[in-house]
């Protein structure tokens, strides 16, 4: 059955509201993809705007800054608050940062832009989800005796909680709460009009606009925008047009959240530990029963999905609010073995690497893999284009972004390196200022847009800490000869990287010639699980010899296979499926952590570090000096470059 609507991004329903702070008033307006025929002319006076983005109240929220089209700040909410994901929480320390960086305060801001449509709320959302609730209601099951009153009083509150969760984002709540929450980081003067732009669509500006192609197939896919799970769009030149969508309960995300869980790790969070489970099932593919087992909770047509929402929302929720009682008898039904694992229960932590659990992870993942591919091929049949964009919380999936490549033609895919939740204040303030009439279409070559800090403020925090530290004469110099002795070395550099991925401002590094290199570093320095993968940094220029299809790999966030004359020399920073997430470094980037690269290939030969985040399990990635020494002692970090400074243990 078909369930994508087809759509045009320059139609005219509301879409989304511009808000004056005075009298509380919300003018309905209608928000157009801009494109040559509805894209409004720049005044003839255009002046510089200043377009202040943002998401809050949901998963990983954050803010960025455009000015005059050109992104220069962002930042994670988390990164500030030092909670993981910071989830439900307000980004005004993160949107503090962003004007500071831009020398700037909020007064000086023309817009604000918010990625979240709140006009759809509360009726037409509620409309949306109570159809479908009634559409598979009868596939929920009834249990009968004390069983059936323990699961109805589930499904009550899960029927509260998603109420709840509707009065929250009614248009008028949501501007108190922003109003509320801007005048909480200490501004008291005039509030700029604050705009309401849809959730896809502000991921698919920011996937498209700032990918080095002139025209592509965009996906935008999430756990969920308003009503909407997964958009199909197609971007040529300055126009973005929208060719389908796919509603709500129809989530990609909430299919993978629900064996994240199932799994016994934290969903929206823990993703890629399922990804990285999956991996180790390679070696058993030709034998695994469980993507076409699986067709029964995810299924396609050709051009459209369905994920079945009795499995994941609809019905008794007795182990986890991701998955349903149900899943967990469809999945047992197959191999009794495999119940769901607790997140706080170490023998279930010791289950997971049981043949059952991986090939579980492995067909979870195969079939999410066939499903985009799908998707993808049908609108590829209709706008044929050897480039696609990627974002939304599933696009951090790399796996996923990699096995698109060399489907129907596709010769480069660009994933937006801050694809979750966060990322999408960078399409909103996009949004808003392309229909401003300002220039956004600007390919991302440097993801480096956070705090960076001086030489004096970092020796001033060393100081203050009284830990002993050097400065040598070159630090790039000092910084090789400890790798190139085994060790580990934290590398706080320049401005912090945007998105999950460590990109040479926040790294901890290490030498992938040391054979046990990736077991140390998960053990003693990560302390997390052993057998997730490291990924590699690799110096521009060779590329092309260690890994297949690595022509726009700058950020990792595509997986691409391992050539097979590079599979032992970079055995520390590759999966056991023989794919890696490489970051390709060039000069004219991070000049400094490619001459790092540069010397170290001159030392030893090889021109690739191990490359992973600066923080340790469960923590965000460090943002200041002080947050790099903390995490530099709690574990098993060696040496840390921090500036033109050295302290080692």
């Amino acid at each position: 059955m078909r369930l994508r609507s087809r759509i045009m991004l320059s139609g005219s329903e509301p879409a989304s509201a511009r808000v004056s702070e005075r009298g509380s008033l919300l003018v309905p307006c209608t928000l157009r993809s801009p494109s040559p025929a509805s894209m409004p002319a720049p005044p003839a006076a255009h002046h510089s705007m200043i377009v202040l983005g943002i998401f809050a109240f949901g998963m990983n929220p954050g803010a960025c800054l455009l000015r005059d089209g050109e992104l220069v700040a962002f930042g994670e909410e988390e990164r500030f608050t030092r909670l993981k994901g910071s989830h439900g929480v307000f980004p005004g320390r993160a949107a503090v940062s962003c004007l500071v960086q831009a020398g700037i305060n909020l007064g000086d801001v023309d817009r604000i832009a918010f990625a979240w449509d709140a006009s759809k709320y509360p009726y037409r959302m509620l409309g949306t989800i109570g159809r479908q609730f009634l559409k598979y209601r009868g596939k929920v099951g009834a249990p009968s005796g004390a069983k059936s009153q323990r699961r109805g009083k589930a499904k009550n509150a899960n029927a509260l909680s998603v109420l709840l969760n509707l009065l929250k984002f009614t248009p008028r709540r949501l501007l108190e709460e922003i109003r509320l929450a801007l005048r909480a980081t200490g501004y008291r003067g005039e509030l700029p009009p604050i705009e309401f732009v849809p959730h896809h669509l502000s991921h698919a500006y920011s996937a498209y606009y700032t990918s080095p192609f002139d025209e592509a197939l965009v996906l935008t896919l999430d756990g969920s925008g308003e009503d909407t799970c997964t958009q199909i769009t197609h971007g040529e030149g300055d126009d973005l047009r929208g060719l389908s969508t796919t509603p709500i309960p129809h989530s990609l995300g909430w299919y993978y959240a629900a064996f994240t869980a199932y799994m016994g790790f934290l969903p929206y969070r823990h993703e890629g530990k399922l990804m990285a489970l999956a991996g180790l099932g390679h070696a058993r593919a030709a034998d695994n029963p469980w993507p076409e087992r699986l067709r029964n909770l995810l299924s396609t047509d050709g051009d459209s999905y369905t994920v079945d929402p009795t499995f994941t929302r609809f019905g008794s929720h007795s182990h986890a609010e991701r998955f349903t009682d149900k899943l967990v008898e469809f999945i047992t039904g197959y191999d009794s073995s495999l119940r769901p694992l607790g997140p706080m229960h170490a023998a279930d932590h010791g289950r997971l690497l049981q043949p059952a659990y991986v090939d579980l992870a492995w067909g979870v993942q195969r079939r999410l893999e066939e499903v985009v591919g799908d998707l993808a091929r049908s609108a590829l049949r209709e706008h044929p284009t050897p480039n696609i964009c990627l974002a939304g919380g599933v696009a951090l999936n790399c796996k996923m972004n990699g096995s698109l490549l060399g489907l129907n033609g596709v010769e480069r895919v660009f994933a937006f390196p801050a694809s979750n939740d966060a990322g999408s204040s960078i399409g909103a303030a996009m949004v808003v200022a392309h229909r401003g009439g300002d220039r956004i279409k600007r390919a991302l070559t440097n993801a480096h847009l956070g705090p960076e800090f001086s030489d004096g403020a970092v020796r001033d925090v060393l100081r203050f800490s009284k830990v002993p530290f050097s400065e040598p004469p070159d630090i790039v110099e000092a910084t090789v000869t400890r790798l190139a002795r085994g060790e580990a070395v934290g590398w706080f550099q320049g401005r912090m990287e945007l998105g999950p991925r460590a990109l040479g401002a926040r790294s901890i590094l290490a030498d992938p010639r040391r054979t046990d290199a990736s077991e140390r570093l998960n053990r003693e320095v990560k302390a997390r699980e052993i057998w997730r993968p490291f990924c590699p940094s690799i110096l521009s220029g060779h590329e092309d010899e260690l890994v297949g299809g690595a022509t726009n790999a700058d950020f990792m966030t595509v997986a691409l296979p391992v050539r097979e004359q590079s599979l032992a020399a970079m055995e520390q920073c590759r999966h056991a499926d023989g794919t890696t997430r490489p970051q390709v470094v060039r000069e004219e980037v991070h000049p400094r952590y490619h001459a790092l690269l540069r010397r170290f290939e001159g030392e030893t030969g090889t021109p690739f570090l191990i490359n992973t985040s600066f923080n340790v399990s469960g923590e965000p990635i460090v943002c200041t000096p002080a947050e790099a020494l903390r995490s530099f002692y709690s574990c098993g970090l060696d040496a840390l470059a921090i500036g033109s400074f050295l302290v080692e243990k």
